[in-house]
């Protein structure tokens, strides 16, 4: 070979192997800290949230399941240290009912991930068909551990293995009921603290398959916010609301007046999810009796959208108790005045189907209230999944089914099923091993 055909074969050799290196598909476990995970999704789009471990250009690609169509490819997004290298994208040439596989692609080359990546828009069935069944599943107080922030001594955090046994189930939806993370005295203080805690237990490895499993959606609690208790006089708010709106996918949130909130509602099949922010606007309990959760803005709006549903069940999401009587810690009963003023709006406007998913507690029970017009009020609490559980006795509360307390880390699952009209929701409670804790059913008829 002569000198010139060696230095040409040279030149095509090294400008070929970099095109080849990017056709490679490579490790998922190279570029993703967390995810992807799928938020919100309805009929026409589906959003898709990911985390890189570093700034990289990240592009997804997406078909419906076993076709040979063409990849539809959203715009490129490029992750940022200055927001955490998140990225939300909408996946919007989708039709109703279908399943979609899809690939993620960083710097031009495709990951491997060690699970199959699909979703499912929702299905058109009005006019057409019985509503589907399906499975939401419901959460709240997930601690993960971090010894350089924890305290000495036994770890608050664990049974990880809940998110497997969650995941098992296929789940439609994830409902996180606050206190989806835990904010410690070094996070709180600084925006980077808050970026810092979401990243640290969004990337726990027990999780990643629950994420790509069905969509997540969230509301938050007082750890997810700020401090212990904290109230929306808290001077960090802006951290928490940033840190939240970067890290899930949730649909349009709503402002109230000049405030931001998390407060947002959708609709899921024929259940309708209406998602309140207990934090924003909470204050302290003070000596004139003027003080509230959620503020008569909210709850206002809450009480509209109520009003106007169709839905034969209407899931309330709030971070803490709503129906209990027990005046303890943060229970909406210390808050008299607007307490009664929401459920005495709900029963004048009689609206039925109302049920509560609550958290904070770290224990579950189910709560039934029934008001003068005969409709039944429901709150299912499920706390905690992994953080500490209470195991002392617990408050006395009017309004709890028997046999309903719990007192382990546990998870909520909402089966529904039935014929339109005679709609059916089967309510299950499991441990951190998936095993049957209680169960309680709700007919369409009974509300």
């Amino acid at each position: 070979m002569t000198r010139g055909a060696v230095l040409l074969f040279s030149f095509l050799l090294s400008v070929s192997l970099p095109a080849q290196r990017s056709l490679k598909s490579i490790s998922a476990s190279e570029w993703i800290n967390a995810g992807p995970m799928l938020g919100y999704v309805h009929m026409k789009e589906a959003h898709l949230w990911i985390q890189t471990k570093k700034p990289a250009e990240v592009a997804i690609h997406y078909r419906p399941l076993g076709s040979n169509q063409n990849w539809t490819t959203t715009e490129v997004i490029k992750t940022e240290s200055k927001t955490a290298n998140t990225a939300k994208f909408v996946l919007d040439e989708v039709l109703p009912g279908k399943v979609y596989e899809y690939k993620v692609f960083v710097n031009g080359s495709q990951l491997n991930f060690p699970n199959s990546l699909t979703f499912k828009t929702l299905v058109d069935w009005r006019f057409r068909q019985d509503p589907p069944e399906f499975t939401i599943l419901a959460g709240s107080c997930s601690y993960f551990n971090e010894d350089i922030a924890d305290r000495p001594g036994r770890p608050y955090g664990g049974d990880y293995q809940i998110f497997e046994k969650m995941a098992d189930m296929k789940a439609d939806v994830m409902l996180w009921l606050g206190d989806n993370v835990y904010m410690r005295p070094i996070d709180f203080g600084s925006r980077r603290g808050f970026l810092h805690r979401y990243t640290h237990d969004r990337s726990y490895p027990q999780l990643q398959r629950f994420l790509q499993t069905g969509s997540h959606i969230a509301i938050w609690d007082d750890h997810d916010f700020g401090p212990n208790d904290a109230n929306g006089s808290y001077v960090g708010k802006v951290w928490a609301h940033e840190a939240f709106r970067l890290f899930w996918a949730n649909p349009p949130l709503v402002q109230f007046g000049c405030e931001n909130s998390i407060a947002s509602a959708m609709e899921f099949n024929d259940v309708h999810i209406f998602l309140l922010d207990n934090r924003s606007f909470r204050t302290e309990i003070m000596n004139n009796g003027q003080h509230q959760i959620f503020g008569r803005e909210q709850l206002d709006w809450l009480i509209n959208n109520l009003k106007y549903s169709n839905a034969p069940f209407k899931l309330v999401c709030a971070g803490g108790q709503m129906v209990s009587d027990a005046k303890v810690f943060e229970n909406f009963a210390n808050y008299e005045e607007e307490r009664a003023y929401l459920f005495r709006r709900i029963e004048e406007e009689n609206i039925k189907g109302v049920i509560f998913l609550t958290g904070d507690r770290h224990h579950s029970e189910v709560c039934l209230m029934t008001n003068r017009k005969g409709n039944k009020i429901f709150d299912f609490t499920t706390s905690p999944l992994t953080s500490g559980a209470v195991t002392k006795k617990v408050e006395e509360n009017s309004y709890r089914i028997n046999g309903s307390l719990i007192q382990q880390r546990n998870f909520l699952a909402l089966h529904f099923s039935g014929k339109q009209g005679e709609r059916k929701l089967q309510a299950i409670f499991y441990s951190s091993d998936g095993d049957k804790l209680f169960e309680y059913t709700i007919h369409q008829k009974e509300l």
